[in-house]
C-alpha cells in the first residue's frame, strides 16, 4: 500500500473533530492551533459530515488558512459490522464525490437524531427522570445523547437515579446505555440505521480515498480486539489502522503500528481532539488539546499526550 497520507518523520494529527460535529473549537482555531505545535499533516474528522473540509477548501481558495502543513480531507464515519456500530476513517478522498453518500447529508443525520431523541424522552420518563416538558432537539448539541444529557444535568433529582442506573457521564449514557441492544435507554437500530462497513469502504474508495478503521481497542470495549483487527483485515476492504490513540496503551499501540507495517497497510494516529471535555456538574471529563508532551518515535511520529495507563511514548 503507498501511502500518500504523509511521509516518515513527519508530525501528524489526523483525528480531529471540529464543532461542525462534537468538538469545541472552530476551524479557524483549530488551523491555528495547528500551526502553532508545528503540526506537518492534517485532518479533521468530523462524525458523519463533511463541512469543515469546505471551510479549510474556502480557506485556502482565498489564502486565508493560518496552517501552512498539508491538510487531507477527513471524515468519521459510522459503520455497522456483526450487529456492532464501529466507525471507520475516511481520508484523502474527493470531497464533492464523497459529498453525494446519503449517509454525511446532516438532513439525514438531524432527523435521525430527533427520531433518538423522542426515545430517550419517553423511556427517561417511565425510569421516573425528570425531563424538561417539550424537550426538542438542539443542532448545538449535534447529538440526541448528548441534548438528553444535558438536559438531565438540570435537575439535581436526577443524581440519585444516575447512582441507580450506572450513568456517570456522556460516553458511559451513549456506550452502555443507548448503542447496545436491551440496554437501558436503547434508541439505536444499528442495522436499520447504521451502512455496512463494506458499503462505507466501498463509497470511500469510489471517491478515491482511503478507509482506515478507526481505534479498534478500549473503544468499543471488544473483550478481544485483536480479533475484530483480524476479521477485519480479512475482509479486504481497509487501507490501514488507527494505530496510536490516547485511549491506547502503549502495547496497543505498538502492537496496531506492527500489525499494518506487517501487512503493508497504512497506520494512522491522532489526538482525536474534542476540545476541553464535558462539563457535568462542575466537572470536566477527559480534558484534551493538540498541545502534546512528548513525540513518539514509532514512525512516522504522532501527537500523543498519554496512553490509558499514563505511559508516555518515548
Amino acid at each position: 500500500m503507498i501511502n500518500r497520507l504523509y511521509k516518515p518523520g513527519q508530525l501528524l494529527d489526523m483525528h480531529i473533530h471540529t464543532q461542525y460535529s462534537d468538538g469545541m473549537f472552530s476551524v479557524p482555531e483549530l488551523l491555528s492551533f495547528a500551526e502553532q505545535r508545528g503540526i506537518d499533516v492534517l485532518a479533521f474528522t468530523d462524525h458523519d459530515v463533511l463541512y469543515a473540509n469546505y471551510e479549510v477548501r474556502d480557506l485556502m481558495a482565498k489564502n486565508k488558512s493560518p496552517f501552512n502543513g498539508k491538510y487531507i480531507n477527513g471524515c468519521e464515519i459510522a459503520v455497522s459490522y456483526n450487529g456492532k456500530k464501529y466507525e471507520v476513517l475516511a481520508y484523502d478522498f474527493d470531497l464533492d464525490e464523497l459529498s453525494k453518500f446519503e449517509a454525511l447529508s446532516w438532513e439525514f443525520q438531524s432527523e435521525l437524531e430527533r427520531e433518538r431523541l423522542q426515545k430517550l424522552v419517553e423511556t427517561g420518563k417511565n425510569l421516573g427522570f425528570k425531563v424538561t416538558t417539550g424537550l426538542e432537539f438542539d443542532v448545538k448539541f449535534r447529538t440526541a445523547h448528548k441534548c438528553f444529557f444535558n438536559d438531565l444535568a438540570k435537575y439535581p433529582e436526577n443524581l440519585i437515579l444516575y447512582e441507580k442506573y450506572n450513568i456517570d457521564k456522556c460516553d458511559n449514557l451513549y456506550r452502555d446505555h443507548m448503542i447496545r441492544p436491551g440496554s437501558l435507554f436503547h434508541c439505536y437500530d444499528i442495522v436499520a440505521e447504521t451502512p455496512p462497513i463494506e458499503y462505507v469502504c466501498d463509497k470511500i474508495h469510489k471517491a478515491g480515498g482511503l478507509a482506515i478503521f478507526a481505534h479498534a481497542f478500549t473503544v468499543y470495549g471488544e473483550k478481544d480486539p485483536k480479533k475484530l483487527v483480524n476479521d477485519l483485515y480479512k475482509l479486504n476492504i481497509l487501507d490501514g489502522f488507527e494505530s496510536i490513540h490516547k485511549k491506547f496503551t502503549l502495547d496497543e499501540c505498538v502492537y496496531m503500528y506492527r500489525f499494518c507495517l506487517d501487512r503493508g497497510l497504512i497506520p494512522t494516529g491522532g489526538t482525536d481532539l474534542h476540545g476541553e471535555g464535558f462539563k457535568i456538574h462542575g466537572v470536566r471529563y477527559e480534558p484534551e488539546c493538540l498541545a502534546f508532551e512528548k513525540y513518539s518515535q514509532l514512525e512516522p511520529r504522532f501527537p500523543i499526550l498519554k496512553t490509558a495507563r499514563g505511559d508516555i511514548i518515548k
